[in-house]
């Protein structure tokens, strides 16, 4: 297969990208332009800024040969996309002019699509990729409305439908989650929501409409991350960033960059975790979003905690602490966290728990685990965590009281984090197997200790 003498602009480069991330729906802006182009990510951004502009001599030969060397669906797929590119020993037709792809949507949509397919499934996740996330949002421009080839619009009724169907299922997620949940969300955002952003959209409807879908992508997002399934839950979350992006959201797009740092904190990306949470706390101060700036701020502590930074995680801290005074003050948006001083305390006890602050510790995680009684995980975090200080302290039959609580609750919730809770609990507890309390908690609760901390 080969293309046109001259024919390669950046708009030509984004789609054979997206032909590549239709088969790769994690590849990064950073793995095509090193691993299939042999440039620099920033070359990638540069050519972004003149789409049609026609790429100098020597670059076209090496895009050719890149797409020649090409796996076949990619070229399959690059052919659907860009027929008119395609030599087939005849000159374009006379008057042929590129479409213009300015934006974020059509590489979100392609990339939802290819997520809905079975082989999704061996997404991995890649810490290496969190920075080029930010980037492709900085660089990003904000998108334009699309004209419908069937003349259907999208109308304000619509936006309310999807965010009614988002309640109900953050409310059942938050509460329980789970596999059938996860479905159920899943296949709403790709039969009904994803098809919304394709046709044409009421002027006043369409940035709810795309704060909403990428609402939604978040919280299906956050239903893999919460299965262990945290490649299809970044590149969820990526996408969801994406959507933001398209309609100049710049709170969501923080809010969005928080969910990253969790999920980065989760799986020990501290570093990683720490770049994103500072990006969030830039873009929602930039926003003016005093609910997002709160989570930004205590993500940012909590990284510096991780990685054992005392006076930074502190000066973090009480940054929130400031921050959190103003939450009040604002009215939030669907989304937006609503903080409370439970919210609060979990993030802060967490962050003095990993500072080894265990009196700061045990008097934000208890009022946690008193005051969540309704949410199952939040109690089963907490329980963990106050697990973790008891036993830095040797108290560890009050230690193996919340792993027993632990047990307890995880048998009616369907969560991987839950289980990984308790693995956190039970990997500080291995070295004290001589104890009469601690085999007993192992015998009881089924774990095993050899697999503790592998």
């Amino acid at each position: 297969m080969n293309v046109q003498r001259g024919a390669w602009t950046p708009e030509t480069v984004q789609v054979l990208q997206d032909a590549y991330r239709a088969a790769d729906p994690a590849m990064t802006d950073e793995a095509f332009a090193q691993d299939v182009l042999g440039v620099a990510p920033r070359t990638l951004y540069n050519w972004r800024k003149r789409p049609q502009t026609p790429l100098r001599q020597d670059m076209q030969g090496v895009l050719s040969h890149a797409l020649a060397g090409a796996p076949e669906p990619v070229i399959e797929r690059f052919r659907e996309m860009r027929p008119a590119l395609v030599a087939e020993g005849s000159p374009p037709e006379a008057g042929h002019s590129l479409t213009v792809y300015p934006s974020g949507l059509e590489v979100a949509v392609t990339i939802l699509q290819g997520l809905a397919e079975p082989a999704a499934d061996s997404v991995v996740y890649r810490p290496d990729d969190l920075a080029a996330t930010v980037l492709d949002w900085l660089m990003s421009a904000v998108g334009q409305a699309v004209v419908s080839a069937d003349g259907s619009r999208v109308t304000s009724a619509s936006v309310q439908q999807v965010r009614a169907m988002i309640t109900a299922i953050d409310t059942i997620e938050r509460r329980a989650g789970g596999a059938e949940c996860r479905a159920t969300a899943r296949k709403y955002l790709h039969d009904v929501a994803l098809p919304l952003l394709q046709k044409e959209i009421e002027s006043q409807a369409r940035s709810e409409l795309f704060s909403a879908v990428a609402e939604l992508c978040e919280i299906v997002g956050w239903m893999y991350y919460d299965a262990g399934r945290h490649g299809m839950g970044q590149a969820y979350f990526t996408q969801a960033l994406r959507l933001a992006r398209e309609v100049g959201d710049v709170a969501l797009s923080a809010y969005l960059m928080t969910s990253i740092t969790h999920q980065a904190l989760h799986v020990g990306q501290a570093a990683s975790a720490l770049r994103v949470a500072k990006a969030a706390q830039n873009v929602a101060e930039s926003a003016g979003s005093p609910q997002v700036l709160v989570e930004a701020d205590l993500l940012v502590a909590r990284s510096h905690a991780a990685l054992g930074a005392v006076g930074d995680a502190t000066g973090a801290l009480h940054r929130a602490e400031r921050s959190y005074e103003q939450v009040q003050a604002v009215a939030p948006r669907a989304w937006e966290p609503q903080w409370d001083e439970i919210m609060f305390a979990s993030h802060a006890g967490t962050c003095w728990n990993d500072l080894g602050n265990t009196k700061e510790a045990r008097r934000h995680l208890t009022q946690v685990w008193e005051g969540s009684g309704d949410r199952p995980r939040r109690r089963i975090y907490s329980a963990a965590e106050l697990g973790i200080a008891a036993t830095r302290e040797g108290e560890l039959e009050l230690a193996c009281h919340y792993g027993t609580e632990i047990v307890a609750l995880t048998g009616n919730v369907d969560s991987s984090r839950a289980h990984r809770h308790l693995e956190r609990l039970a990997v500080k507890l291995k070295p004290f197997m001589n104890t009469q309390v601690v085999r007993d908690f192992f015998d009881q609760s089924g774990l095993n200790p050899e697999g503790a901390g592998k």
